[in-house]
């Protein structure tokens, strides 16, 4: 029983990590600190340069995934299909990540900092505001989800779980990125919106899965005591 507690409790732990990134990347932009400046010009130099076509058309193709159609095309897809097997709880999971704060919450975000974006050359054309990055937000809010849904509903010994794990996993990482290198984004600003999309996921896996979790974790116990045995 103290293993299940401490696996809550790390959960617990990156989540609010996520909301003190978020917090922190905001206070430095509203009073101009200036960790601010310097994240920005480490994610330029490091994330961004070179700029190559090959770069480019990779991350322009990269970026689509976070798209706000795509993101919202997805969430009703598996929403309905959760209804239809009569999973409820992964259809509420789904909705309330991607449609309520990966749209909504970031949409509001967005309206009360309104930061410009990066004055110098953007790869893609991009209007709206910049912080936080709704594609960060979007990316471990829709990507994350899927994880979790893969994790709790695909059998361990599938190789298609680890696979599906793999893809998400990259691309919760690679859309981020792309936006730093397409210039429309801020370091800071795909910090604060992954951040962000960190607590909400978690917490809203917390709430709305908080038994499936023990349960997921007590088999894997288990299936692991059961391999030693044999």
């Amino acid at each position: 029983m103290r293993r299940l507690r401490k696996f809550d409790y790390l959960q617990i732990v990156a989540a609010f990590t996520g909301l003190i990134i978020f917090i922190v990347m905001a206070i430095g932009y509203v009073y101009h600190l200036g960790y601010i400046d310097r994240l920005d010009q480490f994610g330029f130099h490091y994330l961004r340069e070179p700029l190559t076509p090959e770069r480019s058309w990779f991350f322009r193709n990269i970026t689509r995934a976070g798209n706000t159609k795509w993101t919202a095309l997805v969430m009703v897809v598996t929403a309905i299909i959760a209804l239809l097997i009569r999973k409820l709880d992964v259809a509420i999971f789904m909705i309330v990540n991607v449609g309520v704060f990966g749209l909504g919450v970031m949409s509001l975000f967005k309206h009360l900092f309104h930061r410009p974006r990066p004055a110098i050359y953007h790869v893609i054309e991009q209007s709206g505001y910049s912080f936080p990055s709704g594609h960060a937000l979007n990316a471990i809010l829709l990507y994350g989800s899927l994880i979790v849904l893969v994790h709790y509903y695909l059998k361990s010994e599938d190789n298609i779980r680890y696979a599906f794990m793999t893809l998400f996993a990259g691309l919760v990482i690679a859309i981020p990125v792309s936006r730093v290198y397409l210039g429309v984004h801020y370091f800071s600003d795909v910090l604060a919106g992954f951040g962000l999309g960190t607590f909400l996921l978690i917490m809203s896996k917390e709430i709305i899965f908080k038994y499936r979790t023990r349960e997921v974790f007590e088999n894997a116990l288990n299936s692991k005591s059961s391999t030693n045995i044999t």
